[in-house]
């Protein structure tokens, strides 16, 4: 019996927990490091979201054989591109994010 591990699922719920706990945070002398990585988190899993739904629209090559090992390093490689594109501007939703948070803060 297969138990089905989905990496991506894990990946982006310790990203939630982290940045709801640095947003959640009752000290409003959060760091702008702590704001911009929380924001950046929640903009890397909307990416990410994007990203495996564009996947899911590539034609199986037949190359490789689809089983639980391609999936978790698919995944992984999903979150690792949707990190780098929100840390390196993405959307932009980070940086509104944190603009909105900062101002709020004060």
């Amino acid at each position: 019996m297969d138990i089905p591990f989905d990496s991506e699922f894990v990946i982006n719920s310790a990203k939630i927990e982290n940045s709801k706990n640095i947003l959640k945070n009752e000290n409003n002398n959060k760091s702008p490091y702590e704001l911009k990585k929380a924001t950046q988190n929640f903009e890397a899993i909307f990416i990410n979201m994007l990203i495996k739904s564009m996947w899911k629209t590539i034609p199986e090559s037949g190359l490789f054989e689809e089983n639980s090992a391609t999936n978790i390093y698919e995944g992984i490689i999903q979150s690792a591109l949707s990190e780098e594109i929100a840390r390196s501007g993405g959307l932009g939703m980070a940086e509104m994010l944190y603009q909105q948070i900062s101002k709020e803060q004060k």
